[in-house]
């Protein structure tokens, strides 16, 4: 079997994530062998491991799914939401390597950047408002990245409109690949690393509520992390509510706050620049104009071998009209 007929049984985000996983799982242990013979392993790179074994069984499952016979419908359920948790995990993969592999940080750049265009970083500016309620709501809207990121999608799912669904998911999924790359290519750290000494007030919330919670979440990450530029919380929340206009427009107006509120969340919590953000939100678009006509053309080398397309796959040779389009329901 050639191996044309091999990657095109795949679909296009199977093989992405098939695609970024060899090498960052090859660059995770390359760099978890240097840190520890450096001598400078420490915490820096916990559970790597671990998170490499769940995408591991991610893309198994999908596996699976892909050749079962007869296909059951949690299996078919599975194959369509997988690849987005697997986009996830190798995404907390590359806060372990991006260092490793590009040592050429941007994040000084950024911040002159930022103080170019507002006289100041717009981060360390708005610790003047830092209080615990304040830093509880915005960890709330941060955190809330969770479930916006895959919220039309799933919307959609639920009311099996595939087309839309599909052009949704794949979208997101896209967005978070090129802002993956994006990383490799230009390493940054957040402001809260790279200005900690210009900081002079604590982030500090209230126990056991979301800011105990993201605390521990990072805890996660190592000391070093190089994923600000761009912001995908900014370009994957920018497309949900892309995706939500088109679709559900009911829905974009229940998203719009929480949207905005992780935007200023990102800068109040020194997780970005704002030049991060703008960065973002040009991805966006360009996602959302990638991501139909790349399924178009591997749907349509599937079917010249003979393999079903993706549910809800759109294989014409053009996109959509804009006239064409489905009206938004809600």
């Amino acid at each position: 079997m050639s191996l044309a007929r091999v990657v095109f049984r795949l679909r296009v985000e199977e093989a992405i994530a098939l695609a970024f996983l060899v090498p960052t799982t090859y660059l995770t242990f390359a760099a978890y062998f240097y840190a520890r013979e450096a001598g400078v392993l420490g915490r820096r790179h916990p559970g790597g491991a671990v998170r490499l074994a769940v995408a591991v069984v991610c893309l198994a499952a999908l596996g699976a799914a892909r050749w079962l016979r007869p296909p059951s419908r949690a299996m078919q359920g599975l194959r369509e939401v997988l690849p987005f948790l697997a986009c996830i995990l190798i995404y907390t993969n590359l806060h372990d390597t991006i260092g490793f592999v590009n040592p050429h940080d941007i994040h000084h750049v950024l911040a002159g950047l930022d103080r170019a265009l507002f006289g100041v970083v717009p981060a360390v500016w708005a610790e003047r408002f830092v209080g615990p309620g304040l830093t509880e709501l915005m960890q709330f809207f941060y955190v809330g990245f969770v479930w916006i990121a895959p919220s039309t999608s799933l919307i959609l799912l639920a009311a099996r409109r595939w087309r839309e669904f599909r052009t949704a998911t794949l979208g997101v999924i896209v967005c978070f690949y090129l802002g993956y790359a994006l990383y490799v290519v230009f390493p940054a750290a957040p402001p809260r690393l790279v200005l900690v000494y210009e900081f002079k007030r604590s982030l500090q919330g209230y126990p056991y509520l979301f800011s105990n919670l993201s605390a521990r979440a990072f805890a996660l990450l190592p000391v070093d992390s190089r994923a600000a530029f761009p912001s995908l919380h900014a370009a994957v929340s920018a497309l949900a509510l892309y995706y939500a206009w088109r679709y559900v427009r009911a829905w974009f107006w229940v998203l719009m706050p929480f949207a905005l509120g992780l935007w200023a969340s990102t800068i109040y919590l020194r997780h970005h620049y704002v030049v991060d953000l703008f960065a973002g939100w040009l991805l966006a678009p360009v996602a959302a104009w990638l991501a139909p006509r790349l399924d178009a053309w591997w749907g349509r080398r599937q079917q010249a071998l003979g393999y079903e397309t993706a549910r809800g796959a759109e294989v014409s040779p053009t996109p959509r009209a804009a006239g064409d389009e489905p009206v938004a329901t809600g």
